[in-house]
């Protein structure tokens, strides 16, 4: 050490320059949103062209790199924050999380520590209680925010084994043919095998048939084996079901089981009264499953594990470690939150949506969400009125599934207009519309929740869906 020189610094009005352009560009993003095509992704040979893999030795100054940034690889994304976006789940943002956002980077905060970072901590409790009372859990319940739905779930299976079966090998977990493929996953990384999971048939409503839940617990218990979870869906990645989580909370109870939902997405219509209705039972699971980077308007990544017994985190998740003071040995209400999941490094993912929802109060949030409600139902009415449209699934929690077969359309012909729709309309660059698969059949899925679609681009869209549809015909 020659001198007292940082090589990764820079002066302050520098940095305050920079800092000004990036907000802009942030500002830019989203004021212009509307006008920017949807999906703007290149194959690999392109994209290898445009990002090169060689690693830089001497710097190229901020100029150059961060005009970059906006030209090369921001412009070549899908925008999953864009109003037309109705693939997968969109994830709209705000502008205030986005703040948020940047002030816990810049802050450079710790939050896997009370003592490295009370206030963190605190915000997390807080921000935690706050869904916890959205979701009618009791005041016992615990929770933490983790990076999304798939960890919140591998945690959730982590937790039930811990509690229900400890280290014993022989358990099983069920869950129905609609449920998140990250469950699989998570069931794989934990360990289980195939003939551990139990993929329960669905109802014409693509809800899990809770006579055939029954029937597979008794024959596994007969046959020596453990059933100790259950995985209900609060609105599935297909078509928005809802499983009949209050019948499914009476079986896990009858069998002393663990009740896990996974509501990623779906548990925020809980904001809602409709919502509200449709999700009874929510409030009755041993564990829940929800992304705020989802329904909850926030940037990724932020997902959400709520639990029942709090203690049932720290019992499953402590590790004791030397050089690390447990403030929460000493004091109950001084959380380490390295404690209670996976990381022990953590990010202040809180803080965006405390910001939030501060800033915009929670009847705003429910505002937003019954907008992304009624799109479904407003699609859902418009198809209805054009001939040759069927609706495959009706709009329930903002997914509606619909497909185009006039009279004398077979369905392999009408599987095949159902993917050339889709590619036409993303090509097109108006709107995102994905694929997928129902009781065999290719059908066009719509998730039409930004809360910043209007009615009129709806109906541009669904013109534009028709017109394709009749030209192909």
């Amino acid at each position: 050490m020659n001198d007292d020189t940082n090589p990764l610094s820079l002066p302050p009005d520098e940095m305050r320059r920079l800092g000004y352009q990036v907000i802009d560009q942030i500002v830019d993003h989203f004021t212009n949103l509307k006008d920017k095509k949807v999906l703007n992704t290149f194959p690999h040979p392109e994209m290898s062209q445009i990002i090169k893999p060689d690693i830089p030795i001497e710097g190229q100054g901020p100029e150059k790199v961060f005009q970059h940034l906006k030209t090369d690889i921001f412009a070549h994304t899908l925008h999953s924050d864009h109003p037309r976006t109705f693939a997968f789940i969109p994830a709209a943002s705000n502008y205030i999380s986005v703040l948020a956002d940047a002030l816990a980077a810049g802050h450079n905060v710790f939050s896997g520590h009370w003592m490295s970072a009370a206030s963190a901590a605190q915000v997390e409790t807080v921000t935690i209680d706050w869904l916890k009372e959205c979701c009618g859990f009791p005041v016992r319940a615990g929770g933490i925010f983790v990076s999304g739905g798939s960890t919140a779930n591998l945690m959730a299976v982590a937790t039930a084994k811990k509690s229900k079966i400890d280290n014993r090998k022989n358990g099983v977990v069920y869950f129905s043919q609609q449920t998140h493929s990250s469950v699989s996953k998570a069931l794989r990384i934990l360990g289980f095998h195939s003939h551990q999971m139990r993929a329960i048939p669905v109802d014409d409503q693509f809800r899990m048939q809770t006579d055939d839940l029954v029937f597979h617990i008794q024959k596994d218990k007969k046959e020596g084996r453990e059933p100790f979870c259950i995985i209900g869906n609060a609105g599935t990645t297909n078509t928005g079901a809802i499983d009949p989580l209050p019948v499914i909370a009476e079986i896990a109870r009858r069998f002393n089981m663990w009740f896990h939902i996974d509501g990623a997405y779906g548990a925020a219509a809980v904001l809602t009264e409709k919502g509200k209705k449709l999700l009874t039972g929510l409030e009755l699971a041993d564990s829940l499953t929800l992304d705020p980077h989802k329904w909850w308007f926030q940037p990724y990544e932020i997902g959400c594990l709520l639990v029942r017994e709090k203690s049932h985190l720290k019992e499953t998740f402590h590790v004791s470690a030397e050089y690390l003071v447990n403030p929460d040995d000493r004091i109950e209400k001084e959380i380490n939150y390295y404690d209670y999941g996976i990381q022990l490094t953590r990010s202040f993912r809180a803080l965006k949506l405390y910001t939030s929802l501060k800033v915009f109060g929670l009847d705003n949030f429910k505002k937003a969400v019954e907008r992304g409600i009624e799109a479904a139902e407003y699609i859902e009415q418009l198809l209805r009125q054009k001939e040759g449209w069927k609706i495959v699934t009706p709009a329930q929690l903002g997914i509606l599934n619909v497909v185009y077969q006039p009279t004398g359309v077979g369905d392999q012909k009408a599987d095949a207009l159902a993917k050339t729709i889709s590619t036409k309309i993303s090509e097109e660059g108006y709107a995102f519309i994905l694929t997928t698969v129902l009781n065999g059949r290719t059908v066009l899925r719509m998730c039409p929740i930004h809360p910043g679609l209007t009615k009129e681009e709806i109906q541009i869209i669904i013109d534009q869906m028709d017109t394709i549809a009749q030209s192909l015909v």
